[in-house]
């Protein structure tokens, strides 16, 4: 099945790249209203999609696609897909970062035999830019399909999220914020991004 990584958005303004800059320092996340809670939130392959998708939006924002926290909960190719699209907007003088981890609100987990399908209602969009500075509000909801794998030892990754078209309802969904926030205007050149070997 055709799988389109999700949760960065690559249709973002350009700016003039002005010089290297060194990677950030991975941030703290603060939770504006309470961390997320509710009926599927202990099930563990909700728990696996939340970690890869905090790990992923981290390594945005720190430019490092090699830390223990990734390899440990997502796939070599949606690390690769996530590196490769970053380093190829600092090609293009496109830069955007990520205000925190992704909201979204389980919806459903089909499990079989070592994996998991983990249905999703997450915010479009949610990303940051020079022209767009701070974390959406009028968040927007799409279904996203996340496909979990458990490795031997019972790690579970994730392999990234097929989007649906189909919209969803993201109301009293958890929003957590990066503390301290990136900053959306610094720019970097292709070669700050750390991918994996």
């Amino acid at each position: 099945m055709k799988r389109a990584h999700a949760a960065i958005g690559l249709a973002v303004m350009g700016i003039a790249l002005v010089g290297c800059t060194p990677a950030a320092e991975a941030p703290e996340v603060t939770w504006q209203s309470g961390p997320p809670s509710g009926e599927w939130e202990s099930d563990p392959w909700v728990e696996a999609v939340r970690a890869s998708d905090l790990a992923l939006n981290t390594a945005l924002v720190t430019r490092d696609y090699t830390s223990e926290e990734l390899r440990s909960t997502t796939s070599s190719s949606a690390i690769k897909a996530f590196s490769s699209a970053q380093t190829s907007a600092a090609k293009g003088n496109r830069h955007f970062t990520s205000p925190g981890p992704t909201p979204m609100i389980p919806l459903d987990v089909e499990e079989t035999d070592g994996e998991a399908i983990v249905r999703m209602c997450q915010a479009q969009d949610w990303v940051l830019t020079a022209d767009k500075p701070t974390a959406p509000t009028a968040l927007q909801g799409q279904v996203a399909e996340f496909r979990v794998v458990m490795r031997d030892g019972g790690e579970r990754r994730s392999e990234g999220a097929a989007l649906k078209l189909e919209e969803c309802d993201l109301d009293g969904v958890s929003i957590g914020l990066f503390d301290p926030q990136p900053d959306p205007s610094e720019t970097y050149s292709p070669d700050d991004v750390k991918e994996p070997s």
